[in-house]
């Protein structure tokens, strides 16, 4: 009896541009895009829900205001040259702090009725560029952390569309676009009173224990990175070929 060639694995088309912007379906009759300048305001007063006092950075948010944000990372969809050129003229052209707007990535899950009930904020590692500059490396190298690294900053959910599948759908978007920039890593923090291991490690994530910092030998730095001891970082690498 011949055996069955085996199942090829069904492969994930490469994102565009235009597909982050206009979004795929998401759970709940929802729809995950990249958040345009009629959202920032409902998403930035979704994360005011959360009650641990984050907001969308200012910067940030006038970036989402003015079509700005994310604007290396969707140049860099068509090819890995193009997003590092993207960046380098950001970086170069702009303050920094403005300049990091383009590597930061902001979705929302809209309704039926086009309202914002899902919003997360994805930000370059101000922490870690910070700690770069201070252990003596310079500010070329430091930014271009920014390009391998990315925090999530934020993450809500409108309370009546909680417990279905929104908050882990828009964390699986981000890291769609992040892996297929050739990011390394994708991390965040919780305080420790919001029992969110679970819905972490389920999403693919490493979760540390409370103060515990994590090595970054994986992309050659001679420190570590953590939070306080009232929070728990979450991490995920991207796989080792």
């Amino acid at each position: 009896m011949s055996k069955r060639p085996a199942k090829k694995a069904k492969q994930t088309p490469p994102l565009s541009a235009d597909r982050v912007r206009t979004g795929w379906q998401g759970p709940a009759g929802t729809r995950i895009h990249l958040a345009r300048p009629q959202d920032a305001e409902a998403a930035d007063a979704l994360m005011a829900t959360t009650g641990d006092g984050v907001r969308i950075i200012p910067v940030l948010r006038a970036a989402i205001e003015d079509g700005t944000a994310a604007s290396a990372l969707l140049a860099g969809l068509g090819g890995t040259d193009a997003f590092h050129e993207a960046a380098s003229l950001a970086f170069t052209s702009r303050p920094m702090n403005e300049s990091l707007t383009t590597v930061s990535l902001p979705l929302v899950a809209t309704d039926e009725q086009d309202r914002a009930v899902g919003v997360l904020s994805a930000t370059a590692p101000g922490t870690l560029i910070e700690m770069a500059l201070k252990s003596g490396y310079g500010s070329e190298k430091a930014m271009a952390l920014s390009l391998f690294v990315a925090k999530v900053h934020a993450l809500a959910v409108a309370e009546p569309a909680r417990g279905r599948g929104i908050a882990a759908a828009l964390l699986k978007r981000a890291w769609q676009v992040y892996q297929q920039l050739g990011y390394f890593l994708l991390y965040g923090s919780y305080e420790t009173d919001r029992d969110l291991s679970a819905f972490y490690t389920r999403c693919g994530y490493t979760v540390h224990a409370p103060g515990e910092s994590f090595a970054l030998d994986r992309i050659a730095l001679p420190f570590r990175l953590g939070a306080g001891d009232d929070q728990r970082v979450f991490t995920r690498w991207r796989p080792r070929h």
